[in-house]
C-alpha cells in the first residue's frame, strides 16, 4: 500500500473521499437513524402530526402479526432457494461459455440480457406469462397438457413458487459474469498441470475451478442473500402480496405499514427488522467460509 508521503498528499486524498463520504452520510447513515428513531415512536408519516414515543411496541406489535412471521418464512424461502440455484447454474454456465464453444457470445449475452431490465420490467414480463389466460397456460392447453394448467399467482400453492422461479431467474446471468470474470483470471498453466497428473475435465472442476473461485464465490453468495432480503419489485408487480398476504415479504409489509396504512413507526421497525436480519445472515455467512477456508 502505497504510504502518505507529505500532508499535501492527504488533502487531496481527503478531497476525492468527501464528495463519497458526503452521499454516503446523506442518502446512509442519516436515514438509518432515522429509521430506528421512527421505530420507537408512533407517527402517521403526515409532517405536522405529532410524534409520540412509544418504545418497543411497534417492534412487538410487528413480532406479534402473522402475516410478518408468514413473510419472514417467505423470505427464508427466498434467500435459500436463491443461494441453491444461483451461484451454482450460473457457474456452470461460466464454465461452459469459458471454453469459447461455436457462438458461445450469443448464449452469453442471452443469459445476461435479464439483468440488463429493472425487476419491475422483469415481473411484468413474467405477470404476463401466468396470468391466467397468459401464454404459459395456452402453452399447455396447446399440448395437451391441460391437467397443468392452474392460476399460477393466485393459487396459494404456486404463488410464493413462482415467484421465486422468477427471482432466480432474473439473477442467473448477473453471477454468471461475475463468475466468468474470475474464471479468467485463472492461469492456464494450473489446468494444464493438472491435465499432465491425468485430471479429468470433471477433477479440474471440483480441485482446481472452485478451489480458485472460492473468494468470488463467496461474494456471489453474500450478494445473493443481500439482494434476496431487500427484492420487493417483482413481489409489488406480480402479485402485490397476494392471495390473501400469502406473498408478502418484510419489504412489501414496510411499504405498506408506512405509505399505505400510514404507520410510519411500524413501518419503520419492519425496516430496522430487515435492517438486522441482513447483517447477521451477512455476518454467519462470512463466519462459516472462512471456518471452511481454516
Amino acid at each position: 500500500m502505497r504510504k502518505i508521503k507529505s500532508k499535501k498528499d492527504g488533502t487531496k486524498i481527503l478531497m476525492f473521499l468527501i464528495p463519497a463520504l458526503v452521499i454516503y452520510i446523506l442518502f446512509m447513515v442519516i436515514p438509518m437513524i432515522g429509521a430506528v428513531f421512527f421505530s420507537a415512536s408512533e407517527w402517521s408519516g403526515i409532517k405536522g402530526a405529532p410524534i409520540d414515543f412509544v418504545g418497543f411496541k411497534n417492534y412487538i406489535s410487528v413480532f406479534q402479526s402473522s402475516a410478518f412471521i408468514l413473510s419472514l418464512k417467505n423470505m427464508g424461502r427466498m434467500v435459500f432457494f436463491s443461494v441453491l440455484f444461483h451461484t451454482p447454474i450460473a457457474l456452470l454456465l461460466a464454465v461452459a461459455i469459458n471454453a469459447k464453444f461455436r457462438g458461445y457470445r450469443f448464449f452469453k449475452a442471452v443469459f445476461f440480457v435479464p439483468t440488463i431490465f429493472p425487476l419491475t420490467a422483469v415481473g411484468l414480463l413474467w405477470y404476463f406469462i401466468f396470468m391466467p389466460n397468459g401464454s404459459l397456460n395456452h402453452l399447455l392447453s396447446t399440448i395437451g397438457l391441460d391437467s397443468l394448467v392452474t392460476s399460477w399467482l393466485i393459487n396459494p400453492g404456486t404463488a410464493i413458487n413462482t415467484i421465486i422461479f422468477v427471482n432466480i431467474w432474473a439473477g442467473i446471468g448477473y453471477y454468471m459474469v461475475i463468475l466468468l470474470a474470475g474464471l479468467t483470471t485463472i492461469p492456464n498453466e494450473v489446468y494444464e498441470a493438472a491435465a499432465i497428473d491425468g485430471a479429468s475435465s470433471f477433477k479440474k472442476f471440483f480441485h482446481v475451478t472452485i478451489p480458485m473461485l472460492k473468494p468470488i464465490i463467496s461474494m456471489c453468495i453474500l450478494m445473493d442473500i443481500i439482494g434476496t432480503i431487500k427484492v420487493f419489485d417483482l413481489i409489488f408487480v406480480m402479485t402485490e402480496g397476494g392471495p390473501n398476504g400469502l406473498t408478502n415479504l418484510p419489504t412489501t409489509l414496510m411499504y405498506y405499514e408506512a405509505f399505505r396504512y400510514d404507520n410510519y413507526g411500524v413501518g419503520s421497525a419492519i425496516g430496522v427488522i430487515i435492517l438486522l436480519i441482513a447483517l447477521v445472515l451477512t455476518l454467519g455467512s462470512k463466519w462459516i467460509m472462512r471456518k471452511k477456508e481454516a
